[in-house]
């Protein structure tokens, strides 16, 4: 009898159990920024939709010391003990237990949920000094499909590659720490093993909201008046492989996106003293080239309200490693006067707070 358990529980966790955990901290951060730093206007890209796999993200600008932002995505954080904490849950691809059908949820990325927020040391037009800024952003993706037989092949490939660590006799006799020690020490043959199955597989569609609010102090004192600045937008993406079938380790993609935004700026000031809100409406585009670690990018957004102006922008992103990057922006800001150069460059670290890991089930 207790060589017969011995045989099911293997089977039980060769398929089912700690082999088939998938630490989402190996993916790599893909943010460029955060809704707070891009409610500020302090940041290399105005359009974007992260694919985030970090409870905790950081980005800094190329003035370091007077902008930083930091993004926290809750679900990293929350109910890490779940046992309905799939990685099929999370991407919204599941076979139906019943009909064998896959199915998606167009709704999974809901899970995505991150707050930000981001203090930036900012000039403004008509001011003699920096004034320092706070805001908090808030975004979610409303709207994700996927190529869902792609998913579930990528899905079912990686579980059967992690179904080949097998564990030892001796190892399941003496309970589940030993059994979970023993995968911590196999832990880079694991990563070994579904490494051909990391490639990013982006959204074929999704939709991104968003908003922001922020504030700052007129005269650089708690006990000064404030100005404030609200921003709501929506963020479309559209993503095609470059590459499709080939056997490079890196998917390449090309990405359209398109986006709307509604502003009321509370930051426009003609002296020390005196600030007014402006109103505007933003409707853009952008497209983006993913190549390995690195992707160019151009995008544009047409400025009309209170005051119309414009974005002409191109971007570039380099990935270090999974966890830092590095992005650029050089070209055309929104302004009314002619000093509208942007060149701004920041750095990206994502920090893997908490349980990161969901199940193959």
């Amino acid at each position: 009898m207790k060589k017969l358990f011995i045989i099911l529980a293997i089977g039980s966790i060769s398929f089912n159990g700690y082999s088939q955990n998938v630490d989402l901290s190996k993916f790599t951060l893909s943010n460029n920024s955060s809704p707070a730093f891009v409610l500020l206007g302090e940041t290399p890209t105005a359009i974007y939709t992260p694919r985030n796999f970090k409870a905790l993200s950081i980005h800094a600008l190329n003035n370091f010391g007077e902008s930083l932002s930091v993004e926290v995505t809750p679900y990293f954080l929350i109910n890490q003990e779940r046992r309905d904490r799939t990685y099929q849950k999370y991407i919204g691809v599941m076979e139906d237990p019943v009909t064998k059908e896959i199915k998606q949820n167009p709704f999974s990325g809901l899970n995505t949920t991150n707050i930000s927020f981001a203090f930036v040391d900012k000039e403004f037009s008509g001011l003699t000094s920096k004034r320092k800024t706070y805001s908090i952003g808030v975004r979610t993706t409303l709207l994700r499909f996927y190529n869902k037989d792609k998913v579930h092949q990528n899905t079912v490939g990686m579980a059967m590659a992690l179904s080949n660590i097998t564990v030892p006799v001796s190892v399941l006799e003496e309970g589940e720490e030993a059994i979970q020690k023993y995968y911590n020490e196999k832990q880079d043959e694991i990563n070994a093993l579904i490494e051909p199955f990391q490639k990013t597989i982006k959204p074929i569609f999704r939709l991104d909201v968003a908003m922001g609010y922020s504030t700052l102090f007129k005269d650089n004192a708690i006990s000064a008046a404030t100005a404030k600045r609200f921003g709501a937008w929506l963020t479309s993406e559209t993503s095609l492989i470059l590459n499709e079938g080939s056997d490079a380790k890196t998917n390449n993609y090309f990405n359209f996106f398109i986006t709307a935004r509604y502003i009321e700026d509370g930051f426009n000031s003609m002296n020390q003293t005196d600030y007014f809100t402006s109103y505007y409406r933003d409707l853009g585009g952008k497209i983006d080239f993913e190549f390995g670690r690195i992707a160019f990018g151009y995008e544009y957004i047409s400025r009309i309200g209170s005051f119309s102006s414009e974005r002409s922008v191109g971007t570039v992103k380099f990935i270090i490693n999974k966890d830092i990057s590095f992005s650029g922006g050089f070209g055309k800001d929104f302004t009314v006067t002619e000093d509208n150069l942007l060149t701004i460059f920041g750095i990206h670290w994502g920090i893997n707070t908490g349980n990161s890991k969901v199940k193959l089930n």
